[in-house]
């Protein structure tokens, strides 16, 4: 951390006191942006010029399953079933240690080369303590600021799996305290203001019984947990269990629970969401893909809830906070375009809604819009700045437009998180790229070599009764 000024900027704030600004600086000092404004007075700041750039908050990115890195392009061609059969069930059990702090930092490393500052990790990769431990470290190194929330999910144990076959079977229940092992170990503060914090993921709706589960979220809730996250009611695959009413009605709602998906929310369960201030991810990339139906992000902000965007899976799609944008915002419009009839006259949606969504949307949906989601003074200095040179952004009329349709990852010059310069002319200037790379590629290769050994008729009939259980449902 440092002192920088931006220089001559295009500021787009998502703070409704400051707005857009052009011609503008930002001054960021340790880890807090101290001013914006144009024509700001500095000493002996490092001047970062703006001109033909684009300045806006950093993403958040409200679900994510950080450790899949290693597993991209697996699943571009998957439905939910395949994943859950392919992914949860023979990758899940394939990774070492190793290889899950590989898949932490460098999925978190994409994330703030694409500009994300944030992410909620919804780590389901505790195939022990040691992978626990690992998990977190990734993160650490990564520099990204996030909630690390400790998944209960088992993957299962086969032979040549890098699961304990013994402590599975003789204490099948060990996950929750390596949970509280973590949390003192690793996140004794866990404060807001905390870069990494813990979080809980007592399980899986509708796979798991809901007395286990409303047990397990309690408990989660006792250790600390900044926040509590959990899939539910995702489209077709909805059990028709209301399972966000059943929490409602035990009492269990609040504004430390972070939904995901939830495609087939009942206007019942809607309420309940904005009564509770409960926050939602919306992902709408794997939504769309999987058969969860479509992204529900703009039905809840319309109703007054807390509703943020996800990438959710790497092995589908990239952790590109953009095309979150553009899928949620096309989607949308496409929707209430044919929901009326004859030609639409106006547009239904505009893009800083959806950047709006990608930021202090997200930032409101963890409980943190107190602290990041916008270019505020006195907010963290999680910030990026895309830079307009490139074939496909120039020139440029509207500059949400520009951010929202047109750029890429590889527009983004400068990344703060924290205060901190992460990324730089283009470039990650924290970490060894090319000797990580390296390491991930070796990581990925011995993966591989033991997922070929899950056993086929038992991936086989896992997936059957997949399909059965939501088939009977």
């Amino acid at each position: 951390m440092g002192k920088y000024i931006i220089k001559n900027a295009f500021v787009i704030s998502i703070d409704p006191n400051i707005g857009n600004v052009s011609d503008c600086d930002v001054i960021i000092e340790d880890d807090t942006i101290k001013a914006v404004g144009q024509n700001l007075q500095y000493s002996d700041h490092t001047v970062i010029d703006g001109t033909d750039a684009i300045v806006s908050p950093g993403f958040v990115d409200t679900h994510r399953h950080t450790w899949q890195a290693q597993t991209r392009t697996v699943a571009t061609d998957y439905v939910l079933v395949d994943y859950f059969v392919n992914l949860r069930n023979v990758y899940g059990s394939s990774y070492d240690p190793n290889d899950a702090y590989l898949g932490n930092l460098c999925g978190a490393l994409e994330s703030i080369d694409s500009g994300t500052t944030y992410i909620v990790d919804h780590s389901h990769i505790q195939n022990s303590p040691e992978h626990s431990d690992a998990a977190v470290k990734g993160l650490q190194d990564s520099k990204i600021r996030a909630v690390f929330c400790y998944a209960l999910y088992k993957n299962p144990w086969w032979p040549g799996s890098t699961l304990d076959k013994k402590r599975e079977e003789e204490t099948p229940n060990w996950r929750i305290e390596d949970a509280r092992r973590v949390r003192q170990q690793f996140f004794q503060s866990n404060k807001a203001e905390d870069l990494l914090r813990f979080g809980f993921v007592p399980g899986e709706p509708d796979l798991t019984p809901f007395d286990e589960l409303c047990d397990s979220l309690q408990k989660g809730r006792e250790m600390g947990a900044a926040l509590t996250t959990l899939h539910t009611a995702f489209g077709k695959h909805d059990s028709g269990s209301r399972f966000t009413l059943q929490l409602k009605n035990r009492g269990l709602l609040g504004p430390d629970l972070l939904l995901s998906h939830c495609n087939a929310l009942t206007d019942e369960e809607i309420e309940a969401v904005r009564e509770y201030k409960v926050g939602v991810s919306a992902t709408p990339d794997t939504e769309l893909q999987m058969g969860m139906d479509h992204p529900i992000g703009f039905q809840l902000t319309d109703r007054g809830c807390r509703c943020g965007l996800g990438v959710d899976v790497c092995c589908s799609t990239s952790a590109d906070m953009f095309h979150q944008m553009r899928l949620q915002l096309q989607t949308q419009r496409h929707l209430e375009h044919h929901s009326v009839p004859g030609i639409p006259h106006k547009i239904s949606r505009n893009c800083y809604d959806v950047l709006e969504m990608a930021t202090m949307g997200g930032a409101r949906a963890v409980g943190l819009d107190h602290l990041i989601g916008s270019i505020t003074p006195g907010k963290k200095a999680d910030l990026i700045l895309t830079r307009c040179d490139s074939p496909g952004l120039v020139p440029v009329h509207d500059h949400v437009g520009a951010l929202v349709q047109y750029a890429r990852p590889s527009d983004i010059d400068t990344v703060f998180v924290n205060g901190e310069l992460l990324k730089h002319e283009y470039k990650l200037v924290h970490v060894d790229w090319p000797k990580i790379r390296k390491e991930l590629r070796d990581s990925t290769k011995a993966i591989k070599e033991r997922a070929a050994k899950a056993p086929a008729d038992e991936l086989v009939a896992a997936g059957n009764m997949f399909k059965q259980y939501f088939i009977s449902k």
